[in-house]
């Protein structure tokens, strides 16, 4: 992970987005991994190990969060700014900050009450990442939450196709009719630019979305590489 530096505010990176100057360092990239996966447990999957409280909506009092990462992770320098800082230039719109509260935006595998975010501007067609033995079946018999306490949708092809590279070698990418669900009563929540949240879909509303063919980019290839990698580590 880049590190996370500021100047003419937070960002990730060596160079200043607007000065091109290298700024002042905030957190060095094995720093930036260790808070990131540290925030993703206590806001997405266990609070309770690090004795975290988080409301109804996933929020947790970012100084509680400070506090665990001085006594927990040994890192007494680390202030409630770092957090907010970490957060706002998280690339892939992981977080959300409040004024004192932060919470994680999807992925959560703990029930979390997303509904107060926002239902507009949700795409016509939206995208779900299957695989071509696993597709029929969901056509079928529909996708309700796994794994994770919501089911989670990209915004197009090539998003939901990236990410189903993190888990499977050839995601196969199934078309979301998103307008007609929302017609007909479902709720879809807008959780980042480009991932949308739901509870359910009938099958009704599912069929085989056209092929695209996806470039990935060099970041892209890495950053899947290292995720599943660790993943693998897990498994042995």
């Amino acid at each position: 992970m880049p590190e996370l530096r500021t100047c003419h505010g937070p960002y990730r990176g060596k160079e200043c987005p607007v000065c091109g100057k290298p700024g002042k360092i905030l957190m060095n990239e094995r720093e930036v991994d260790e808070v990131s996966r540290t925030l993703a447990a206590i806001l997405r999957h266990d609070p309770e190990r690090y004795h975290i409280r988080l409301d109804s909506h996933g929020y947790a009092r970012i100084a509680g969060i400070v506090s665990v990462l001085r006594k927990a992770k040994g890192m007494r320098w680390i202030t409630f700014d770092h957090i907010v800082a970490l957060a706002e230039t998280d690339p892939k719109g992981r977080y959300q900050v409040s004024g004192v509260l932060i919470r994680a935006m999807y992925g959560h595998t703990i029930p979390v009450d997303l509904s107060d975010l926002p239902d507009d501007n949700i795409p016509e067609t939206l995208y779900y990442q299957s695989s071509a033995a696993e597709a029929p079946l969901v056509k079928e018999a529909g996708i309700y939450p796994s794994d994770k306490s919501w089911i989670h949708l990209s915004g197009t092809y090539r998003r939901s196709y990236v990410s189903g590279l993190y888990h499977i070698d050839d995601p196969f990418i199934l078309r979301i009719n998103a307008r007609s669900m929302i017609e007909d009563g479902h709720e879809i929540y807008r959780s980042s630019d480009d991932i949308y949240l739901t509870k359910e879909i009938p099958p009704e509303y599912i069929s085989d979305a056209d092929h695209e063919d996806v470039t990935l980019t060099e970041e892209e290839k890495m950053d899947i590489e290292r995720v599943r990698n660790k993943n693998s580590r897990k498994d042995q």
